[in-house]
């Protein structure tokens, strides 16, 4: 198929980018015109079409949506800039997909829209009844979650086909950076609040089979990595930690709740066979990448570690 990708050279776009280009798709890729996004495309020039601006200006929507017979809309901020920059955040995630769908219902032929939401719109996480369905009720609980479920109803009721898959947490080893904010907003959910981890090469192959399973089309589609990715809060915090050489107990996390959960896939396995990853993968890439820090460390890590969860409290 001849797809457009938004976001392409982002954290997830990259891995979209290079498994639709595996299984033979005519990509038409878009970014903001930056450096970064710049020196990846470069990495794929004479693979894909690639054209830069941004989807916040009405003039550009048209010509990224002509001839395409399906469109990946991963162009989004995240949160906390999402907190930070409201007004920005509403037009990118909200303000723009939401014109990027009607001009692609006005095609002569309407491409399938897909459409990665998050599992964070079922609102906040319930330790007693930790797994959630795709037709369970959800709940805006901050900008991110409003924006993500007003782009999926204007997308339901448009004129186009379309796929909505609600993502659980999917980061990978390239993606180890946090600012102190999010980190301070972390250690103070309560360690046993669910959690279902997505390695972001699976949400990549869930996408790229989508396009090619019909029954997959006018769904909700739940994406996580299944039993052995279903942890705790403190797991995947604990995850970072026991690579860098200081595992932390439970007593490091505070009591606050959350918004993520564990989910009943076997409806979007069985449609898209997407679950290769277990969160141990995650966790072996983590130790890999800080293979180098530990050996540095290692003469004062048994003064770290007990020394940690004191910083960790001063952020």
């Amino acid at each position: 198929m001849k797809v457009l990708l938004t976001g392409a050279f982002g954290n997830l776009g990259l891995l979209c980018l290079e498994r639709l280009l595996a299984d033979g798709h005519e990509l038409r890729c878009t970014d903001l015109d930056g450096e970064e996004q710049r020196k990846q495309a470069a990495r794929f020039s004479g693979q894909c079409e690639i054209v830069f601006g941004n989807i916040c200006e009405p003039q550009f929507l048209p010509g990224l949506a002509e001839g395409v017979e399906a469109i990946v809309h991963l162009a989004s901020l995240l949160p906390p800039n999402t907190d930070k920059q409201p007004a920005l955040a509403e037009a990118v995630n909200v303000d723009a997909a939401k014109a990027l769908i009607d001009c692609a219902a006005r095609q002569t032929a309407p491409p399938l829209f897909i459409f990665p939401s998050s599992l964070t719109v079922f609102g906040p996480s319930q330790r007693h009844n930790p797994t959630r369905s795709s037709d369970d009720p959800v709940e805006a609980s901050d900008h991110y979650t409003r924006h993500k479920l007003l782009v999926e109803n204007h997308l339901q009721h448009s004129a186009l086909p379309w796929i909505i898959m609600r993502v659980g947490v999917s980061v990978d080893a390239r993606t180890t950076k946090t600012e102190r904010q999010v980190l301070r907003q972390l250690l103070g959910v309560h360690p046993d609040t669910p959690m279902e981890y997505i390695h972001p090469k699976d949400v990549a192959r869930a996408i790229s089979n989508a396009l090619n399973t019909p029954e997959a089309r006018h769904k909700i589609l739940l994406l996580g990595g299944g039993e052995s990715c279903q942890i705790t809060h403190h797991a995947f915090m604990n995850a970072a930690f026991t690579a860098l050489g200081l595992a932390q107990k439970p007593c490091i996390h505070g009591e606050n709740n959350y918004y993520t959960h564990w989910m009943d896939t076997r409806e979007s396995q069985a449609l898209l066979d997407f679950q290769q990853h277990s969160f141990a993968d995650y966790q072996q890439e983590l130790r890999d990448k800080f293979t180098p820090i530990r050996r540095w460390t290692s003469p004062v890590r048994p003064l770290l570690r007990p020394l940690l969860p004191a910083l960790l409290r001063r952020l």
